[in-house]
């Protein structure tokens, strides 16, 4: 059980789809990030998350769902329309994941995750959904004492904006029990474990949220739309600290820089309407996890 979950958290976040062998075999999770400095906007973003699996002989059968729920506060913002339909959109993802082993060093997955994201303020429509997915071939290398990990596929998802198919190459490896990294997009990552309570990473990642505005919305030279899409992307790098409380529960903080950020207005056609200008800032993320770890 515990190796099959080590596989399953990689997939269920297509952003992190590459991180197949990390240790910390996450079943659930909440966690807490503030961003208050984009010029003239903040956010605030609460993420709650479950994942199952099972082993069989040759492959992994996993289920999974997420909640995102994005507080967009605009502040002083000098907007000539009303925001407060954007300041709130609710993503609730499930995830359906599959690996199977082509033999002991070679082995493929599949993720399908239909996810819905919304205000929620209309009826829901096919406009609040987005079909992500993923499909990779990974190669292994094991040893005593050291083990790595090749991955290269394909993914369907919002990281970069609006969902569109984005490149997965990985390249994983464990150097000793303390030392490991991941170099790739869309996340490079390097860990140190002082001991068996302590963790320490710095890592690079893009993220994303497309969220659609199912309530009409008025616009000064456009009129009434429906269907508007609110787009946020950034480039995350951070500093995060793991201290685990006991041997299920641990604890994880993480403060971090975006050099790069959008936040975007569009219609339903994706042409972009308002672009907020937001500025590089930095974060601070608080969560716990439970995992099964002993």
């Amino acid at each position: 059980m515990q190796r099959c979950l080590k596989y399953i958290v990689l997939v269920f976040g297509v952003g992190n789809v590459l991180w197949a062998q990390n240790p910390d075999m996450e079943v659930a999770g909440f966690e807490y990030t503030v961003i208050p400095g984009l010029g003239e906007v903040g956010i605030e973003k609460y993420t709650a998350n479950l994942n199952f699996g099972k082993k069989f002989n040759k492959s992994v059968l996993g289920f999974g769902a997420s909640y995102d729920s994005y507080n967009f506060m605009f502040n002083n913002a000098a907007i000539d329309f009303d925001t407060q339909s954007y300041e709130t959109i609710h993503t609730i993802k499930t995830r359906l994941f599959y690996r199977y082993s082509i033999n002991n060093s070679w082995f493929a997955t599949v993720l399908f995750s239909p996810s819905l994201s919304s205000n929620l303020e209309g009826s829901l429509s096919s406009e609040d959904l987005i079909m992500s997915s993923a499909a990779t071939v990974s190669k292994s290398w094991d040893n005593e004492t050291k083990s790595s990990v090749l991955t290269f596929g394909i993914s369907f998802g919002t990281a970069f904006g609006k969902p569109q198919f984005i490149p997965v190459i990985s390249y994983q490896k464990m150097i000793n029990t303390q030392w490991s990294y991941n170099l790739g997009i869309p996340q490079t990552k390097l860990n140190y474990s002082f001991d068996l309570r302590h963790k320490v990473s710095i890592s690079a990642s893009f993220k994303g949220l497309f969220g659609n505005i199912s309530s009409t919305m008025n616009f000064k030279d456009l009129g009434n739309l429906t269907d508007t899409k609110l787009q946020y992307n950034a480039l995350d790098t951070s500093v995060e600290y793991n201290y685990r409380i006991q041997p299920n529960w641990t604890t994880v903080i993480r403060i971090g820089y975006s050099p790069w950020n959008q936040l975007k207005i569009l219609d339903k056609e994706n042409k972009e309407i308002y672009d907020f200008e937001i500025d590089n800032t930095v974060f601070i993320s608080m969560g716990l996890k439970f995992n099964l770890n002993k």
